[in-house]
């Protein structure tokens, strides 16, 4: 099951040097790293300027979490172990919706 990564280093050079795929939905940053081989980590954004109200922001997180641990396998089978997810859209999609789009930016890894 994947963990949140939380070392603010750590994501700061998951976002500079990740390699990125892009969804109407998503943008998502993917770094292979040696630091406890196997193990899942991600982060969730969603980004104040498009969000001003925090629970919209944590709505949309919340979600996104639930979202990632279902498509666990998935990212566990990809050669990536660190993943930033960040929502781009500037009006909140139902979950289905989010989970139809995480899913094609997922496998396009």
């Amino acid at each position: 099951m994947p963990s949140p990564l939380k070392n603010k280093k750590k994501i700061e050079l998951l976002f500079r040097l990740g390699e990125k795929k892009s969804s109407d939905v998503f943008e998502c940053r993917c770094l292979s790293s040696s630091e406890k081989e196997g193990e899942v980590r991600f982060v969730v954004v969603a980004p104040k300027k498009n969000f001003p109200r925090a629970v919209d922001r944590n709505k949309i997180k919340r979600r996104m979490r639930e979202i990632v641990r279902k498509q666990s396998e998935a990212l566990g089978d990809s050669n990536f172990n660190w993943f930033l997810f960040i929502y781009l859209r500037k009006e909140i999609l139902s979950s289905k919706e989010m989970e139809v789009e995480l899913k094609r930016v997922v496998s396009s890894l």
